[in-house]
């Protein structure tokens, strides 16, 4: 017995000096000034390998660039959301994993997935009060901000499981059903008319769970969305909409302005993914998106686990 568990100290503690992470950050240059958020979606995963290499990177990029902020495009939490505000899940998936010294002073601002919703989405909203960086006001909502060099970005986040019909169909469970029949899309759509005409920003931003236009080889495009949301995006020129769903990290264009961008790779990479002719760049991998809203420019850099950036692009695109 002894010999064994001196062997199994042993491994361990050579195990323990061992670099978990042994991948460093490739270095590119992003703008100066600005507003920088990273995006990462269907990241919820406990503490998974994938998810904490992750963290580990988005640390790494955050102590050599100035971060504003983090969004989320949804499934915070698999595979039920969260129970209440005392959840394991906020310490195991949040907490304890993006602890970062360099990430954990940057605020987040979350959008639900259809994960979420199968859990208490109030207990998602009233962590806000006892987080000084988890900031989700309600289901669906928008913020304003406005750089030291005058850059302005209206970042509106949305609530899209209510807009997907095979929901009410097919709930997963009680809690999604009741979040589905409490919802309204049509006051939602009225608040979304209201809070895209307002203003004039440098940089208009929409984010949520579902895809509106992604590759197939997971859930694929949103019919519901390119019914409800394109006319819109077109109408008040929407630069770029965030979502998550496919664990891909995707960026779509189609022939109107608007940017799609697909970070869902926060925990796992999807089996396949079959682009499409409006994809630009796509890969079923885990990742994250480094977004720098510019004066004049927009740069997405999309990152992979291992620190790597895969596809950077830049609106508008340079000579």
């Amino acid at each position: 017995m002894n010999r064994i568990f001196l062997l199994i100290v042993a491994i361990s503690l050579t195990a323990c000096g061992v670099d978990q992470y042994p991948f460093r950050f490739q270095e590119f240059e992003v703008p100066l000034d600005g507003y920088k958020c990273l995006v990462i979606g269907d990241w919820g995963r406990k503490g998974s390998v994938n998810l904490k290499a992750n963290a580990f990177m988005m640390n790494e990029l955050a102590c050599q660039i100035s971060v504003n902020s983090v969004l989320t495009t949804g499934d915070n939490f698999y595979s039920n959301g969260v129970e209440n505000t005392g959840d394991v899940h906020w310490n195991i998936t949040f907490e304890d994993v993006f602890n970062g010294n360099c990430l954990q002073p940057i605020p987040w601002y979350p959008s639900l997935g259809n994960h979420d919703v199968r859990g208490n989405t109030n207990a998602q909203i009233e962590y806000s009060n006892q987080s000084n960086r988890w900031n989700l006001p309600a289901t669906y909502y928008d913020r304003w901000v406005m750089t030291e060099d005058s850059v302005s970005v209206h970042f509106v986040a949305v609530d899209t499981s209510p807009f997907v019909l095979d929901y009410y169909d097919d709930p997963s469970n009680s809690e999604m059903e009741l979040h589905i029949a409490q919802a309204d899309t049509a006051h939602q759509l009225a608040w979304l008319d209201s809070v895209l005409a307002s203003g004039n920003p440098d940089w208009l931003v929409v984010y949520g769970h579902h895809p509106v236009y992604s590759a197939d080889g997971h859930h694929g495009s949103t019919d519901e969305l390119i019914e409800k949301f394109v006319p819109r995006f077109d109408a008040n020129g929407v630069d770029v909409y965030f979502c998550g769903h496919n664990h891909s990290l995707e960026l779509s264009k189609t022939a109107q302005k608007t940017l799609y961008v697909t970070s869902g790779g926060g925990s796992i990479g999807q089996d396949r993914i079959d682009l499409k002719p409006y994809n630009l760049f796509g890969v079923a991998e885990p990742g994250f998106v480094l977004s720098s809203f510019a004066k004049d420019s927009l740069q997405l850099d999309f990152i992979s686990k291992n620190g790597k950036r895969l596809f950077s692009y830049v609106n508008p695109q340079t000579p």
